[in-house]
């Protein structure tokens, strides 16, 4: 007997769309197991959807300190500010390990299960992937891709439609041991934003955790990444951070989508959600929030008869929402209008 569903990643966007399509569909969910590379930082839009989903995180998913600021460094025009910002600190491991746990023992959830391709059959869409090392098959009538920015089903079924901008996101994780802070920043309780195009085009960052310290960018690729992060970490002395042996590293791709072109919902039976649709905001590279709302949008939209069409309907704020950050962005990522921005104290609490 076929599945109605097949969603390949186990992501808040895959198992959220699960949870919401378990009660009157037959779906299994492929989890390949693997951890992501990601900040952990619920932005207030992120806060927002889980409210709508009437869902509370359980104290298990926070870590300390909370930070109710941001400081930005500006390595090219010599600026600091400090904005307030209401952010949530949580230790994404056991994000989605509590949003995997919601889900009803009806789904049928394959962990250590990495997809492969899929061919279509008749109305059906035969699955191949392997659980465990081992070869399966299964059939499903929708496929639905929350894979990320490396997203085989985006690759394998809309490779002719153009992808956002890549890039490699890297962070390093210190023990207290390894971290000596020598300035007013106050990068043990801070949440702390660094740009400089001697690095990327994007941003870097730290981010406390508990008793550890992340440090990480995002890089465009190619075979310069690795001494671009080294400058960045070493240019963190100069704001009086000073960083020993790393515990260890994390790294993934993720988009910068930069014009509506590149985000994909899919059709046909095989759909994108989240970070695979191109769904991710690019002025910081947050996804939790459209990982949430994209998976409510589909889960409403696939019961019609014609799905693809009401998907994208529904996903028109959503995208709309994404496209008004890269204005945002544009003053961020502009040395000379990040320098006046700065310069001037707008919003900042100085």
């Amino acid at each position: 007997m076929p599945y109605d569903i097949g969603i390949v990643g186990a992501g808040p966007a895959g198992a959220t769309l699960t949870r919401l399509l378990a009660d009157r569909y037959r779906v299994l969910l492929l989890d390949s197991g693997r951890p992501k590379c990601c900040g952990g930082i619920l932005s207030p839009e992120a806060q927002k959807m889980l409210a709508r989903l009437g869902l509370a995180l359980p104290k298990t998913v926070l870590v300390d300190p909370q930070p109710f600021a941001v400081t930005i460094f500006d390595a090219d025009n010599k600026r600091s500010r400090k904005y307030s910002r209401q952010y949530v600190n949580i230790d994404r491991l056991a994000f989605d390990q509590w949003t995997l746990s919601l889900l009803p023992p009806s789904v049928d959830h394959r962990c250590n299960a990495l997809y492969r391709f899929a061919e279509r059959q008749n109305d059906e869409i035969i699955v191949n992937f392997t659980e465990n090392n081992a070869e399966r098959t299964e059939r499903v009538r929708f496929l639905i891709g929350a894979d990320g920015a490396n997203s085989a089903v985006r690759r394998e079924f809309f490779s002719q439609r153009p992808v956002p901008k890549r890039y490699l996101a890297v962070q390093d994780w210190f023990d207290p041991n390894a971290v000596r802070v020598e300035s007013d920043a106050d990068f043990r309780n801070s949440y702390v934003g660094i740009f400089g195009r001697e690095f990327t085009d994007f941003y870097c960052w730290t981010i406390p955790k508990n008793e550890s310290l992340i440090v990480g960018g995002a890089f465009p690729p190619g075979s310069d990444i690795r001494p671009r992060f080294e400058r960045f970490k070493k240019k963190l002395e100069a704001y009086g951070l000073f960083l020993g042996e790393a515990t260890h590293r994390e790294a993934g791709m993720i988009f910068r989508p930069g014009s509506r072109t590149t985000i994909c919902p899919g059709s046909d039976r095989v759909f994108l959600v989240g970070e695979a649709a191109g769904l991710i905001s690019p002025s910081s590279a947050e996804g939790i929030s459209t990982a949430f709302a994209s998976a409510v949008a589909l889960a409403q939209a696939i019961e019609g008869k014609n799905a693809a069409k009401q998907y994208r309907r529904n996903l028109r704020g959503l995208i709309w929402g994404v496209f008004r950050k890269n204005v945002k962005g544009f003053a961020m990522f502009s040395p000379c209008l990040r320098n006046w921005i700065l310069q001037s104290g707008l919003l900042s609490l100085e």
